[in-house]
């Protein structure tokens, strides 16, 4: 976070060089601390006295805004804490499998009043006064100072902000207070799972269970604003480039300005973008708001030379500029605003097969992603989970966020680290279309003024695996137009039948097998469902959480066998037998595992298995297949098996280290269709002399095949190596360890896989929500008979800005295979691992003799006092501990 806190610094650098006389600079209050809430049906009292300065809350709840109502309640101990074992279940107003209705005998079905008293800053004095609530769920009535300033009528959607001037209800020498009667969605008597008829709030879908509160409360911040006559709003820059040419980018810059004061008001707009500044008188009859634009036709001076842009990672550096603007009157400084952007142009386009297709500057980029789920189901959006989360894709060269439509319309954090972290978004609107369309308008019109100015938002999708109505489709189209976003839309995230593709807007979904088990050979041979084209929501089916975050989520006497209550409660909302699929999978391929530790250690195997090679087809058959965003990345709640790839604990899977590896940006790779071997480029530059290794092992690791070449890639390239010829005496699990060398002789990469002499052919050819059943699956039986290893493990610490660096070497001294390490970073010694952690690779195998040397990365204060160990464990690993 700290470029955020760095801009805070540069802003008053970038004001000073617009200068100024005396100034009603723009101050803001929070009015985040000293809440407190209760339920309508233990209140007698009447609004009027609720939301008096004086009035004494009793038995009312502490809390800190932004928070729900649950939130709030759990931290107050009134409930347990729901995300273990059955918790959630016991919460009244809880139903298994209801779709966003709420029981009417439920506690939150009845309004709950949130209230906070505050004492106004002397420096607001003669300003204008603005009170803002950024994210309500989901109606309100506001009251202050005794007196009702907006109804439920009018505050209404949770995607919404709402301002309202205060002067006329505010004391400037004595307490204050705000009360907020807030009454959550779930009412609607119609809707159901089938038509999923909702309203403008959050859905889970089938991600999670539902929140009982329905995510009632303030959920976003709640504060007030002082500024002079004229307020600044939505400024913003848009940037074009002269495509192919990057030498010149043409800005245009604008901003709405308010006359908030009764009378007309003459004064100027200036801004300025480093060195460069830039002004223009303005009109204003009382009352009046309008739009001030900046272009480059009448300021030469927004055509900048040799600009600094913003790529998307690993394609370059994410370059941010700040933009200062102030309005003011007479000398005077009424308002002033900063944000940041980026340089970039970013289009899509359908191919000549009709898919979807991304360029960035004028350059094609393979997407390589995941679904985004709100981040916590209680929303307790904190910084540091959205960090964690935006960093482990940036981490692993996942280049894609597709944010969900049944979750949150993102907040200001997500969108400003998805821009330093180089992640490219896609915008959901919604998940279906909301009954009430002019409120659906309304807050899709305040979402796209509100994040157009993020250079990592690239394209909208409509809606999830349906069309919006006629009359929202057009609507979201015009107001792209309108607000000048310069992103692409399409109406419909995807449909499960390929040849529509051409209606839903280039995209598909993926069939029921991509959501249960689908193996790395699946995406070489299917072309329906497979690596081609572009998969909104394609994947490897079910993802099997952490062994140490399965425990912190289930009782001790509920993990094993599996699908007891608890389990099978976390995962999704069909219950754990949706996942049978990836069960019978993992014992066919694996063996029957003895228990839960051997299920888990199983299931990373599997999932790394799978991720790796669906992202290593996707990037072979670039661009003819044009990217996938793998249904999903994160998740709202602890799930013991679900499909994100990073778990609610912020731990990555086997899937995600999986990913990792297939998405290093100059990477080899094993076609598992034609045994082709080839060098994949994500870079947009060329590299020549590169040397190619392939060797074959027995399961006794008896050497049976080595080849060499020396190739060169070009920028975005791939390149075959050449084409693996197997002997005939393989045993029936071998291993297939690819490295890739420099023209040095330094290793770049390496790359080991299991393979079977039994085939990997998946089933035939279906359209729609199938399960396939695989006509051969390989025999991966034998990896149960590898004898242990102990490893060498070597330590030192280090510090690299705010992070902690520990830096290990792993050996193999022995002359058997080190299959599927995995290291961690622990709070002590048997403590729990640290999380977020970011290790440069893992869950690696090492043949004998080999070394690798690795990096992990980590807040210092996540050790939490405790002094770190490095851990190590595997599938024939002896397990050990390394203090530093």
């Amino acid at each position: 976070m700290k470029k955020i806190q760095v801009g805070v610094w540069i802003l008053s650098v970038l004001l000073l060089a617009l200068g100024s006389g005396p100034a009603w600079p723009r101050q803001r209050l929070a009015l985040r601390e000293g809440w407190k809430i209760q339920s309508s049906a233990a209140v007698q009292e009447k609004a009027e006295t609720i939301s008096f300065a004086g009035f004494h809350p009793t038995g009312w709840y502490p809390t800190s805004v932004p928070a729900t109502v649950l939130a709030a309640l759990v931290e107050n101990q009134v409930y347990p804490d729901p995300y273990y074992g059955l918790n959630l279940k016991a919460i009244p107003g809880y139903v298994d499998g209801r779709w966003l209705v709420m029981p009417a005998d439920s506690p939150f079905y009845p309004p709950w009043w949130f209230r906070t008293e505050f004492t106004l800053p002397a420096e607001f004095q003669g300003q204008n006064l603005v009170l803002h609530l950024d994210g309500i769920a989901y109606q309100a009535d506001i009251w202050l100072n005794g007196k009702k300033i907006a109804g439920s009528d009018q505050v209404v959607g949770m995607f919404r902000r709402f301002e309202f001037p205060i002067n006329d209800h505010v004391r400037g020498d004595g307490p204050n207070c705000l009360a907020v009667e807030l009454t959550a969605a779930g009412h609607l008597p119609d809707k159901n799972y089938h038509t999923k008829q909702v309203e403008a709030a959050t859905g889970w879908d089938d991600h999670n269970p539902y929140p009982p509160d329905m995510n009632l409360g303030l959920w976003q911040p709640v504060y007030i604003t002082a500024s002079g006559p004229v307020r600044i709003q939505h400024p913003y820059a848009a940037s074009d480039l002269d495509l192919p040419s990057l030498e010149v980018a043409h800005l245009t810059v604008s901003a709405y300005v308010a006359n908030v004061s009764q009378e007309p008001v003459e004064g100027e707009l200036a801004g300025v973008i480093e060195d460069i500044t830039f002004s223009q008188p303005v009109k204003l009859a009382p009352g009046e708001e309008k739009l001030v634009t900046f272009k480059p036709e009448q300021f030469p001076q927004l055509n900048l030379k040799n600009p600094r842009l913003w790529w998307p990672n690993p394609a370059g550096p994410q370059e941010l500029y700040e933009l200062a603007i102030r309005f003011t009157v007479n000398g005077k400084v009424s308002d002033d605003d900063q944000v940041r952007f980026g340089i970039r142009e970013v289009n899509t386009y359908l191919n000549d097969e009709g898919w979807r297709t991304y360029e960035v500057n004028g350059r094609k980029i393979l997407i390589r992603g995941g679904a985004w789920m709100t981040s916590d189901m209680l929303l307790r959006l904190t910084p540091r989970r959205y960090e964690a989360l935006i960093r482990y894709a940036q981490e692993a060269n996942l280049n894609m966020l597709r944010s969900e439509g049944f979750s949150i319309r993102e907040t200001e954090e997500f969108y400003s680290l998805a821009d330093e972290y180089g992640v490219m978004v896609t915008q959901q609107i919604f998940g279906r279309s909301i009954p009430d369309e002019k409120l659906a308008k309304a807050c899709v019109d305040d979402m796209m003024l509100r994040i157009r100015i993020h250079p990592s938002l690239v394209h909208f999708l409509g809606h999830d695996e349906t069309f919006p109505t006629p009359t929202l489709d057009q609507a979201y189209r015009d107001m792209i137009a309108k607000y000048d976003l310069r992103r692409t839309y399409q109406p419909h995230s995807g449909a499960f039948n390929v040849d529509h593709r051409l209606k839903t807007g280039g995209t598909r979904t993926g069939t029921l097998e991509l959501w249960q088990y689908a193996g790395p050979a699946h995406y070489y041979t299917h072309q329906t469902d497979g690596a081609w084209g572009f998969a909104q929501s394609g994947g490897i089916g079910g993802v099997v959480a952490s062994l140490e975050s399965i425990q912190r989520m289930i009782p001790q006497d509920q993990l094993w066998p599996l699908w007891s209550e608890a389990m099978s409660f976390h995962t999704v909302i069909q219950g754990g037998h949706y996942y049978d699929g990836l069960v019978k999978a993992l014992n066919e391929r694996y063996g029957q595992p003895a228990g839960i530790e051997d299920f888990v250690l199983a299931g990373q195997v599997i999932n790394y298995e799978s991720a790796r090679g669906m992202f290593e087809a996707y990037a072979r058959n670039k661009y003819s297949s044009t990217g996938i965003t793998t249904w999903k990345y994160d998740a709202a709640w602890p799930a013991a098996m679900t499909w994100a790839y990073v778990d609610w604990y912020l731990l990555p899977t086997g899937a995600y280290y999986g990913a990792k590896k297939a998405c290093e940006p100059l990477h080899v790779q094993y076609s598992y269709d034609d045994n082709s071997i080839y060098v994949l480029n994500s870079f947009y530059r060329e590299f020549k002399g590169l040397k190619v290794t392939a060797r074959l092992y027995n399961l006794d690791l008896t050497k049976k095949y080595a080849k060499s070449a020396t190739v060169e890639v070009g920028p975005d390239g791939k390149t075959e190596a050449f084409i693996l010829e197997k002997p005939k005496d393989l045993s029936r699990t071998h291993f297939l360890s690819l490295t890739l060398e420099d023209s040095a002789g330094k290793r770049i990469t390496d790359n080991l896989y299991w393979l079977s002499t039994t085939p990997d052919r998946p089933g035939k050819k279906l359209y729609g929500m199938v399960t396939l059943s695989p006509t051969s699956r390989p025999d991966f039986s034998d990896l149960r008979r590898l004898p242990p290893v102990e490893l060498k493990v070597s330590c030192r610490r280090d510090r690299e800005g705010q992070d902690e660096v520990v830096r290990v070497e792993v050996s193999n001294p022995t002359d058997r295979l080190a299959f599927f390490i995995q290291l961690a970073v622990t709070k002590g010694p048997g403590g729990m691992e640290v999380a977020p952690s970011y290790w440069s690779e893992n869950d690696f195998s090492l043949l004998p003799g080999a070394e690798k040397e690795l990096q992990v990365k980590f807040a210092p204060e996540d050790l939490e006092g405790a002094e770190p160990v490095v851990t190590v464990r595997g599938w024939n690993i002896t397990k050990g501990e390394s203090k530093l």
